[in-house]
């Protein structure tokens, strides 16, 4: 009985220190890269969006950039959107401090732009890094931008969202953004669907490349050979569509 308690005693440290070392990690990352001059957006933001949450985090939640809202005060859905995430995460008993949200961008496009393909491929090692260093087991990546850029392809979020593609260890549901839902109602009821699927692959304890497999209604795609950009060590590889076409804490 003792040996079991020091066993527990000794688990619990090791998770606390690996918890306090992400925490830590990301910080550093974040002051290495808040004064990012890589591209011309720098000029014309007033914060550069980081990203905010836990660090040590089971998702990670993945948009495109930041609106006028998230420019202005620095963190990342806190516009009408953000509210509707809000709800949506307390539909599945989470709270922000419990999840970790970041763009692929984290300078706003002026106007409210899409993030042009030249912009994507200078800022998406930063992301990537946050990926490596929080090691989340499921990626919700919120619309068109963020999920082709996962999962390195040009298909529309229509065909992809609902779906669970594993790559290698590591599960990525697209999802519709939230902000479609506020502008079109209807797909509300499909994007609580959604949720429910987020709720469901996160429940999962153990054997978890395995059981996800199981779990009923979620349809699984495996995607670790087909190209997807998770890579080792944060990196990515560039994205090769025409110039003129757009993609569609602590």
């Amino acid at each position: 009985m003792i040996i079991y308690i020091q066993d527990k005693i000794n688990r619990k440290l090791e998770g606390d220190m690996e918890n306090n070392i992400k925490r830590e990690r990301l910080k550093e990352f974040y002051f290495k890269i808040k004064n990012c001059q890589l591209c011309e957006l720098y000029k014309s933001r007033t914060n550069f969006v980081f990203g905010s949450g836990n660090a040590n985090s089971p998702v990670i939640f993945i948009g495109e950039a930041p609106g006028k809202n998230e420019d202005i005060q620095g963190k990342p859905f806190v516009g009408q959107a953000g509210k509707l995430l809000d709800e949506l995460l307390f539909s599945i008993e989470l709270e922000r401090s419990e999840i970790f949200i970041a763009n692929i961008l984290k300078c706003r496009p002026p106007g409210n732009r899409d993030p042009r393909i030249e912009e994507i491929n200078i800022c998406k090692n930063h992301l990537f890094k946050q990926i490596e260093i929080i090691d989340p087991k499921l990626l919700c990546t919120m619309g068109k931008f963020s999920t082709q850029l996962i999962l390195n392809t040009s298909a529309g979020i229509t065909g992809l969202r609902g779906k669970i593609f594993m790559v290698n260890s590591r599960a990525v549901l697209p999802i519709n953004h939230p902000a479609a839902a506020l502008y079109t109602p209807s797909r509300m009821v499909v994007l609580r669907e959604d949720f429910q699927k987020i709720k469901k692959v996160l429940d999962m304890k153990e054997n978890f490349t395995d059981g996800i497999k199981n779990i009923e209604d979620l349809e699984v795609v495996d995607y670790s050979s087909s190209g997807s950009n998770l890579r080792a060590g944060g990196e990515g590889s560039s994205i090769s569509q025409n110039k003129d076409e757009q993609l569609g804490l602590f």
